[in-house]
């Protein structure tokens, strides 16, 4: 009985893991994602509207 419950536990784990690692990649990537477009609205501010 106690090796039933082991795999039982492994694979709650497992499943928990998945679902965190989905959700904090999800997160980096809209991160990422917006820090690069703060980057390039940042890039044409100062190339193209602060030399006037």
């Amino acid at each position: 009985m106690t090796d039933l419950r082991y795999y039982i536990f492994v694979l709650v784990a497992i499943i928990i893991g998945v679902v965190v690692i989905k959700k904090v990649t999800g997160c980096i990537i809209r991160l990422v994602v917006v820090l690069g477009l703060l980057a390039a609205l940042a890039y044409v501010y100062f190339t193209y509207f602060s030399a006037s």
